[in-house]
């Protein structure tokens, strides 16, 4: 199972996110819950460091697990909202859709 815990602030700005496992929703390689979690934890990534110029501090402590958090960068909190609601909306629906193979949890930062 894919499992996904997003932090985010108060005012709903993305803080961090971690994904890890594996679906098993089909034999590796071929797993479309899986490239669909991955293609959304690495988009949302890759936007917030590579076109908003976040520091964004990456862990990937072994094959499966993918952290990352904003450390800082981003000036405009309207694009943490929007990183915020893009996974959320994403994983949620791949909840929905997969029960037995994603969980999504969202967590507000104190």
């Amino acid at each position: 199972m894919v499992q996904v815990r997003l932090t985010c602030s108060r005012d709903g700005s993305f803080c961090s996110c971690c994904g890890k496992g594996h679906a098993g929703y089909a034999p590796s390689g071929s797993d479309i819950v899986c490239a669909a979690a991955t293609v959304l934890l690495r988009t949302v990534l890759q936007v917030l460091s590579e076109e908003y110029g976040a520091s964004v501090l990456v862990d990937t402590p072994e094959p499966g697990i993918l952290e990352f958090s904003v450390q800082e960068g981003i000036d405009d909190k309207s694009r943490l909202i929007y990183a915020s609601d893009f996974l959320r909306a994403g994983f949620e629906s791949l909840q929905n859709e997969f029960p037995k193979h994603v969980a999504f949890t969202e967590i507000i930062a104190e």
